[in-house]
């Protein structure tokens, strides 16, 4: 859908190169501006590595040109202006005291991903997903009741910035298509996870109460949440109260469950939240936790196992998710398909991502540079 659109991507470690990926897979051509000689921070992160090739690199960097440039250099600096010339989208996460880029033309969408806002006094602070995790309020609600606050198992900062940045590109191209005009767009870390806190953020507003954190509870639904079966645990999504029903009738056999007014409302379940999930458990311990998820699933009631993460990739679900994609120094790997269908199908993984400086020469020679 974005076949002819170029991209100059001089964003590195994860929001930003997530973002342009996503561009990538939507068929824009993305050149990827790096540093000599040590390139992205994220081609040296690890282990894991396959073939000194960085696994966290290889998740992001996709379908991807790799010109090497030194923007302190005048030189350098004078590649970039020819680069943004030519480029419909310039995607970067410099600092505003760095001053790298060149002037953006008023055609172009510029998209810069910050740790923070630039009209806040933390404007010039370096972002990390950690300190947007920890600053933004979301460890605070994440982990056990009497726990420490915990990160996600992901850089969910920076995923939710990269979504953000890609879908506000997305509609300031639509925007120039009809008007000629592009767009000068800003997206932070820190505002991207404010923003993603949704219904927690919103009861803190109009609560005037500071959120707590429930494990894996929910602060408003019960039960829905993590349980332990004899041999390992699962998650049931009671969200209704027509699931809670069949669960006690149907599930459990547990009618005295289901007839209890403690019980009789989500409202009421909340209340007694303590009670109810005692008893739940206790019968959980009693199958394998196979047994609940498929007696749930016959009652039509949300359950699934928790997997861990290569178990999850090897299911039937995940199954049309991966594919593979030949690279010059590993050979074939498996990676996962961007997640979107268009018309019932995937877009294809394409190229592996680009050794450090793979594509400088061919990219000079085509902005009218010599080998010199």
């Amino acid at each position: 859908m974005l076949e002819g659109i170029v991209v100059a991507d001089f964003s590195r470690v994860l929001a930003g190169p997530l973002c342009t990926q996503m561009l990538a897979d939507a068929g824009a051509r993305v050149i990827k501006i790096e540093e000599p000689e040590r390139g992205d921070e994220t081609r040296r992160w690890g282990p894991p590595f396959v073939n000194n090739i960085s696994t966290y690199f290889l998740a992001v960097n996709r379908n991807k040109e790799s010109i090497v440039v030194n923007l302190k250099s005048r030189s350098g600096s004078k590649i970039a202006e020819r680069l943004v010339e030519r480029a419909d989208v310039v995607v970067d996460n410099f600092l505003p005291a760095q001053g790298l880029l060149p002037n953006i033309p008023k055609r172009t969408v510029h998209c810069t991903i910050r740790g923070f806002d630039s009209d806040t006094p933390e404007a010039d602070t370096p972002g990390y997903d950690l300190l947007a995790q920890a600053g933004s309020g979301l460890m605070s609600i994440t982990g056990e009741r009497d726990g420490d606050p915990m990160k996600s198992g992901v850089a969910f900062s920076d995923i939710l910035t990269a979504h953000y940045a890609y879908g506000a590109i997305a509609s300031a191209l639509f925007h120039r298509e009809r008007t000629g005009e592009g767009a000068e767009l800003e997206i932070s870390l820190f505002s991207a996870t404010v923003a993603s806190l949704i219904n927690v953020a919103q009861a803190a507003l109009v609560t005037r109460k500071e959120a707590r954190r429930y494990g894996n509870e929910h602060p408003s639904i019960v039960p829905y949440q993590l349980f332990h079966a004899s041999d390992r645990p699962f998650a049931i999504g009671a969200g209704t109260d027509r699931h809670f029903e069949l669960l006690c009738t149907h599930v459990l056999h547990r009618d005295d469950l289901a007839a209890d007014p403690r019980f009789s409302t989500n409202a009421r379940r909340v209340k007694n939240r303590a009670v109810l999930i005692r008893a739940l458990e206790r019968e959980f311990r009693n199958a394998r936790a196979s047994q609940w998820v498929t007696r749930c699933k016959r009652a039509s009631i949300p359950a699934s196992l928790v997997r861990g993460v290569r178990e999850a990739l090897r299911t039937p679900a995940a199954r049309p998710l991966i594919g593979t994609i030949e690279h010059p120094a590993i050979g074939r790997y498996e990676a996962v398909y961007n997640p979107l269908r268009i018309n019932g199908s995937r877009r294809p993984l394409g190229n592996p991502p680009p050794v450090l400086g793979q594509h400088t020469k061919s990219i000079l020679a085509e902005l009218g540079l010599s080998d010199d």
